[in-house]
């Protein structure tokens, strides 16, 4: 009985593996490209390493 449950799940593993490389294979890839955008401001002379602004 031990050696029935263990075979049906490994055949299970590999059926499932399979599915997904097909699905993997037949499914285009899709060129997703995010474009972050960081504005860097220097200032000359200045060393602090954060700058907090606070409004009261």
């Amino acid at each position: 009985m031990r050696n029935n449950i263990l075979g049906g799940l490994v055949i299970f593993m590999v059926v499932l593996t399979c599915l997904l490389m097909l699905d993997d294979i037949s499914n285009p890839r899709e060129k997703t490209s995010v474009n972050d955008s960081v504005q860097v401001e220097q200032i000359d002379n200045q060393t602090d390493l954060a700058v907090i602004e606070n409004e009261d």
